[in-house]
């Protein structure tokens, strides 16, 4: 029973983050459109692609998780998926670029336990990456969470 348990786990979150992939593809695709001849990317474009990654990988660990001996579930196999969850409700709240930033700092600084300047310097990049390819060049409009909505 407890073997069966600690195996469903490993095959649940694949499932589960197959899904979530498969759902923003989906959405990415037919609801925010994918592309433009003349416009070029449209919102769709980068949920889609990583709605496709994440299902490519999902397959990927399920195949793992069936050739796995060590049928120890442990609780670090939660992290992304409680991640994801944490990201997804302070986008809700805070806003996509400082909830993103918020799970950057607290991965990177308390996670990794990387120095100041580590977390600074990466903290930087990941925001000049997210700001100026996401926010300027494909004019993604990131959700501003109920915070700063009624600012």
């Amino acid at each position: 029973m407890n073997k069966f348990r600690k195996l469903k786990t490993k095959i649940i979150i694949p499932i589960a983050t197959f899904v979530f992939g498969a759902v923003f593809a989906f959405l990415g695709i037919t609801k925010y459109g994918f592309y433009h001849a003349t416009k070029g990317p449209l919102p769709g474009f980068f949920p889609s692609i990583v709605g496709i990654c994440l299902m490519i990988v999902s397959v990927l660990t399920l195949l793992q998780a069936r050739s796995d001996d060590d049928q120890h579930s442990r609780k670090e196999n939660w992290y992304p998926v409680l991640g994801t969850l944490a990201i997804l409700l302070g986008c809700l709240v805070f806003g996509m670029y400082l909830s993103l930033g918020i799970f950057l700092f607290w991965w990177v600084r308390i996670y990794e336990k990387a120095s100041w300047k580590a977390t600074i310097i990466c903290f930087i990049i990941m925001g000049v990456i997210v700001i100026g390819a996401f926010g300027c060049w494909l004019n993604i409009d990131f959700p501003k969470g109920l915070l700063f909505s009624w600012m």
